[in-house]
Formats: C-alpha cells, sequence, structure tokens
C-alpha cells in the first residue's frame, strides 16, 4: 500500500536569511495527517517583520500555521496538537494576549497545546515566538468533546 505525501508549496511564504533558501518543507501531509514544521515572522526574504513585538508576531505565525495547513487541504478546527516556543521572558499579560490571539484562530475547545520559554533569543535575533502544529484532516468535523455522546 502507497500513501501519497505531498508538501506545502507555498508562493512567497517565508525563508530563512542570508545566501541559501531552506531545504525543508514548511508542511508535509501524509494521508490525513499534517505536520507544520516552526513557522516564524519572516518576510520571502529573511527579514524579520516585526522584530521584538510578540503580538506582531502572534498574529504573523498563526497567519503562515493557517496558510500551510490550508494549503494542505486542513483547516484550523483539524490541528490536534500545538507548540510554541517563546524567546525571552513574558508578563502575565503578554502571555495573555498572546494565548487569546493564537486560540481565536481555532474554534472552541481548540487542541491540545504547549508553550515553551526558549531563553534570550529563538534561532533569528528579533524573532520572539515560532509555532509548529499537527492536524488530521476531517477530524474537525467529528470533535466532540469528553463526555459527549458519540
Amino acid at each position: 500500500m502507497t500513501i501519497e505525501r505531498r508538501t506545502a508549496q507555498l508562493p512567497g511564504h517565508w525563508q530563512v536569511p542570508g545566501q541559501f533558501t531552506i531545504n525543508h518543507s514548511h508542511g508535509i501531509r501524509v494521508g490525513d495527517m499534517i505536520w507544520v514544521g516552526g513557522q516564524e515572522d519572516l518576510d520571502e526574504h529573511g527579514n524579520v517583520r516585526h522584530p521584538g513585538d510578540v503580538v506582531a508576531q502572534t498574529h504573523a505565525v498563526m497567519q503562515s500555521l493557517q496558510a500551510v495547513i490550508e494549503s494542505l487541504g486542513g483547516t484550523m478546527g483539524d490541528v490536534v496538537q500545538f507548540n510554541t516556543f517563546y524567546a525571552g521572558e513574558l508578563s502575565v499579560e503578554e502571555w495573555q494576549r498572546t494565548y487569546d490571539i493564537r486560540f481565536g484562530y481555532f474554534p472552541a475547545p481548540g487542541p491540545t497545546a504547549t508553550g515553551i520559554l526558549i531563553g534570550k533569543e529563538l534561532n533569528i535575533p528579533g524573532i520572539c515566538v515560532e509555532v509548529n502544529a499537527v492536524a488530521v484532516v476531517g477530524s474537525a468535523a467529528r470533535n466532540q468533546s469528553e463526555g459527549e455522546a458519540a
């Protein structure tokens, strides 16, 4: 049995800075599963679009995440696992604001989630937040909270 494997093809999607282009896919779909690699607030030339602005970067990475998932036939409602990596320290207010932004992209109750504080900075100076995710295409239609009748 052969399962189709597709990669996200997003013209103009971000690249890393420097003299090379990334040699990995932003997302891969195998069967009904989608894996999305770390999304950052970079433009197609690798420039940080909102250096040091965790709120603006949160919106940008969520839009990138959504674009990758949709390019592979999924929806944000299909996301089952979601990780957020933060650089530096966040106040409780900043964390709550970014949480509200992130989970505003998902239908309730949202996927499982993990927040990870990395330290002073992520891989590129000025980047404050990076997200990745796993989705199961079609699972949003079958979503039921624990305790509901099947």
